[in-house]
């Protein structure tokens, strides 16, 4: 297996945990310690939308590839276009994310 191949699973590796890997630690952290269920949902939300906006504006190949394949297109680490991405996903969803966790710490602290 060459560099390249490694680098190329690697990256889909890191586009599959933005994915999905997250939302399956999360729901492992919350099985576990159940007590802690809304804080875990919180700091998730908050890493979420900060690791998406921050790997878009750094161009991280591994946000690209994620958004892709959330759009059922086949990645492609090796070509990246980021103007086909949808401004909606590019700031959407972490805007979402980010606004849910502020609720959540909201409602934590009030109650």
């Amino acid at each position: 297996m060459s560099k390249k191949d490694l680098s190329y699973d690697f990256i889909r590796l890191l586009a599959y945990f933005h994915r999905f890997g997250w939302f399956a630690v999360l729901l492992l952290c919350c099985a576990v310690w159940r007590e802690y269920t809304p804080w875990f949902i919180c700091v998730a939300s908050f890493i979420f939308s900060i690791w998406s906006f921050v790997g878009y504006k750094l161009k991280w190949k591994h946000i690209y590839c994620s958004f892709q394949n959330a759009c059922r297109e086949r990645m492609t680490p090796n070509r990246i276009h980021w103007y086909k991405m949808k401004k909606g996903d590019i700031y959407g969803v972490p805007l979402f994310f980010f606004i849910s966790g502020i609720v959540f710490l909201i409602l934590l602290l009030c109650s």
